[in-house]
Parts: C-alpha cells; structure tokens; sequence
C-alpha cells in the first residue's frame, strides 16, 4: 500500500511537473494572442476587425493541422527516450524536423491557395482587401511556427515543457508591442493599421523559431541532442513513420475546431443575440478546455516515457493520475460556470438578452466539463501509444455524425433556438469518450 501511494504521488507531481508550463502557455496565447490582440484590432474600427476575423478563421484551421501533424514528435522522442535509445532520438529529431519543414511549405502552398479565393467566399468586399494584406503576413508565418513546433514537441518528448513556455510568453509580449508601434504609428514608426497588426504577429512567430533554434545549438542542457541530431541520418522510413502519425492527429484537432465552428455558424443562422451569447459561452469555455489540455499534454509525454521501458502499470498509473486532477478542476469548473452563469457573461456585456441566452448555455458548459475532461485525457493517452488513425475516426463520428446532427435538430427542428445547438455536445463528447476508452483498454490488452 505504502509502495503504492508513493508511486502515485510522484506521478502527481511529475504530470504538475510537465502540465501546469503547457496550461500557462496556452492561458498566455489565450489571453495576449486572442483577446488583447482582438481588443487592439478592435480600435481599429469595425471594418478591420471583421477582416481580421475573416482572415484568422481560414490561417488558424490550417495552421492547427499543422500544430496537430507536429504532436507525432512526442510520442515517437518519448519512446525511445523512456528506452534510453539515444541514436534513435536523433534520428527522430533530424527527420521529425525535416518532416515539419516540409509540411510548413505544404501549408504554406495550401494558404497561397485560399488567398487567391479570398474575393470569391462571399464576404462584403470592403473587407477583402485589408484581409488580403494581412492574410499576407499571417502566410509568412506559417513557415516559423512549424519550426518552433518542431522544436517544441522534440523538447515536451525529452520532458521540457518549461523552454517552450518562457519563449511563447515572450512572443506575446513582442505581439503586443509589435502591436502599438506599427498599428498605432508610434515612436516614429508608420501607422499601418491591420497591418501592422499582422507585422507584429510574424515577428513574434519569427522570434519563437529563432530563439528555440538559438537554444537548442548553444544551451547545454540540448548538448546531448546536438550530437546525436548531427551523428543521425536522413531516413525514410522514419519520415513516412511521421507523417504516418501526424496526419491523422492534424485531422482529429481540425476536426475538433470545425465542429465548434460549424455550430458557431449554425448559431448565426438563429440571431445576433444567439451568435453574441455563443461567443461569450465558448471564451469562457476556453478556461476550462486549456487545463484539460495541458493535463493531456503531460499525460502523453509520460505514457510515451512508459512506452518506452513497456511498463503498463506506469501507463495505467499516468492515466489514472491525469483523471484524478481533471476531476479536480472539472468541479470547480461546474461550480464557476453554473454558480456564475447570471454574472459572468455581464463582463462582456449589458444587454440582458444575451446574458440571459449565455447563461442557458452555460448551464449545459457546466455539464459537459466532465465529459470533454474525459475525452481530452484520454487523447493525451493515446497519442503517447502513437495511436492516431483510429481516434481520428472516432473523432469524425463522434463530432460529424452525431453531435452536429443532433444541435441542427435541437435548434430548429425541435425548437429549442441558439441553445439548443449545445445539445449536440453532451452527445458527441460522451460517445467519443466511451470510445477512447475501449480503444485505450484495447491497446492495453493487445500491447503489453
């Protein structure tokens, strides 16, 4: 018993360890990257910041397949790191680095694409060229973000997660100042508007891929990794093993932000206050969804350590230890979200309308935090088993076939309105997590 529970917290501190620099990462991205710079834009005007809309919505859903395709480092470094193969870790650093590279230009090509279709999507043309101009930049980069992701899961593989903070934290701070002075035309430097909003995204992104190349090089503590990325070869196999990987867990992640887009959508099609209501319940959503992920996040590097030494128990042990913490927030998330549903939304604003549509749909946020805890956990675990083509299925069925069905026929069939398209995620997360249990317990029973 003793031996036991001394196991068990261990991995609590180590999962802390490894998630909590993930889940500061992403709350900093959250609020600098989305509300500050939307904020910013904001000032700008309505015109500006409905082409910023316009342009961030298509750059983001390819450059999340390209987040997702670079998660495939993780499991594959942590493998053979928790193996203690260390020329296998080069290898997958050289050629998990060259595969990145290439997909960087895979989007950047696809991104080249839609911006010459950009006139063509049936948005108000005064917004098409200021989305042009800025789309332009968001293009550029696409190129150093693939880079920084690269090195970013190689060093969440060898269980860093603390560089790749400290960097992004840092990019944010560049994002805001690159912001002021050429949004705003400050200390000399022209006033570019929107422009110079997407300026100061690209040096940002730059910034990140420079400085985590600069530390990779010149930190000891990437000393080993140096070496052994130098002594490695260019190897197929293991580049068609990455994208092997990746491209299944680039398709799940977008499919994932599709679905919440399409009902975004669908909400649109009910009324403004519906749309106003959804946006306010899906930022504050967001809360909750970034604690899940950076829990998931530790919990795939240490179920890829554990892969590696083929410890089922530590698997076991990981998981389990990923739950008991998600449970932990998920209740104070029920309690914020349903005890606060009448006074949150009235931070973003007064109409009483809307507060009252946010605070129906925060009523059903507060009872699916369970369920979408439950699913991203376990996605976390299955991708340390380098699981990928099986979950992207479920994911399609889970999201496609079910809950986006369900929320059409829940709001204007069933006549339940705009809250009654977050119907359709109860459905679709608890399937999808029945599911990621059965495929979980399945590679355990088969694997070990």
């Amino acid at each position: 018993m003793s031996k036991n529970w001394n196991e068990q917290s261990i991995e609590y501190k180590k999962t802390l360890y490894l998630s909590i620099p993930v889940i500061i990462a992403q709350a900093g991205q959250i609020t600098v990257g989305g509300l500050i710079d939307n904020v910013m834009i904001g000032q700008l005007g309505t015109t500006a910041f409905a082409a910023a809309a316009f342009s961030n919505t298509i750059f983001n859903l390819v450059l999340i397949f390209g987040m997702g395709y670079s998660f495939a480092l993780t499991p594959l470094i942590g493998k053979s790191w928790g193996e203690k193969n260390y020329n296998s870790i080069g290898a997958w650093i050289k050629n998990g680095f060259i595969a990145n590279a290439i997909m960087g230009l895979v989007l950047a090509v696809l991104l080249a694409v839609l911006f010459i279709a950009m006139p063509y999507m049936g948005q108000p043309t005064s917004i098409i060229g200021p989305s042009k101009d800025y789309m332009s930049l968001l293009m550029a980069s696409v190129i150093p973000m693939m880079v920084f992701y690269g090195f970013k899961q190689f060093a969440e593989g060898v269980g860093d997660t603390k560089t790749a903070m400290k960097i992004m934290l840092w990019a944010n701070l560049i994002n805001i100042v690159g912001n002021y002075l050429f949004m705003y035309g400050k200390f000399g430097f022209p006033e570019m508007g929107l422009t110079g909003a997407g300026i100061g995204t690209l040096l940002a992104r730059i910034f990140m891929a420079v400085v985590f190349l600069i530390l990779f090089l010149k930190n000891k503590k990437y000393e080993l990794f140096v070496k052994l990325y130098k002594k490695s070869r260019f190897s197929w196999s293991k580049l068609r093993k990455v994208s092997k990987l990746g491209l299944p867990l680039g398709g799940q992640i977008v499919m994932e932000a599709c679905a919440f887009g399409l009902c975004a959508i669908m909400v649109g099609w009910v009324s403004e206050i519906g749309m106003a209501a959804h946006q306010i319940a899906i930022s504050l959503s967001t809360l909750g969804f970034m604690i899940y992920q950076g829990l998931g996040a530790g919990t795939t590097i240490r179920i890829s350590h554990y892969k590696g030494t083929n410890d089922k128990r530590g698997i076991m042990r990981a998981t389990k230890t990923a739950m008991h913490l998600m449970y932990i927030y998920c209740a104070f998330s029920v309690v914020l979200y349903f005890g606060g549903r009448n006074l949150l939304p009235i931070m973003f604003t007064k109409d009483i309308l809307v507060i009252k549509l946010a605070a129906d749909m925060l009523i059903v946020c507060s009872l699916i935090q369970f369920l979408d805890g439950i699913q991203i956990i376990l996605a976390g675990s299955l991708r340390g088993l380098a699981d990928a083509k099986i979950p992207a299925v479920i994911t399609f069925v889970s999201y496609f076939l079910l809950s986006l069905p369900i929320s059409y026929l829940s709001a204007f069939v069933w006549g339940f309105g705009a809250v009654g398209i977050w119907f359709g995620f109860p459905v679709g997360l608890a399937v999808c997590s029945l599911l990621f249990q059965l495929r979980y317990k399945y590679l355990l029973r088969t694997t070990f």
